[in-house]
């Protein structure tokens, strides 16, 4: 429902990725001038696969950007294929921002951590505790 409100109010598509590449960072916004895109890995599931589409929706409503000069739409067509992936690099402030957004959106959603998470997911919950502890 907020993908589609986004897309509503914004007069354009957002297509979410799920995507299998050990070397990405959890996730990551794009938009290639028609449309925005968010890619997630997919062994991201539940909360955590929300709160990192959150954490990018928190980047693409503030307008943090793309830097074309980092990420192309070849880039894309390699994260897409599986190849490779070059990502954006946020300071600290638009970082905290976009983490202090997700949490909040899903503690007011009332949507908590499961417990029966996976390796990933235990691991990005113990990064994002010692971050913000």
């Amino acid at each position: 429902m907020l993908c589609r409100t986004l897309e509503l109010s914004r007069n354009r598509p957002l297509t979410l990725h799920s995507v299998n590449l050990p070397a990405m960072p959890f996730g990551m916004w794009y938009d290639d001038g028609r449309e925005d895109h968010i890619f997630y890995r997919s062994s991201a599931t539940g909360y955590y696969r929300d709160h990192i589409v959150l954490h990018e929706i928190c980047h693409m409503l503030v307008g943090h950007g793309t830097r074309p000069a980092q990420l192309t739409g070849e880039t894309v067509s390699y994260l897409v294929d599986g190849q490779r992936l070059n990502s954006r690099v946020y300071g600290t402030f638009e970082e905290q921002l976009a983490e202090t957004f997700s949490s909040m959106v899903l503690k007011i959603a009332g949507q908590k951590r499961s417990g029966g998470v996976g390796a990933v997911e235990r691991r990005a919950d113990e990064l994002f505790r010692g971050a913000h502890a």
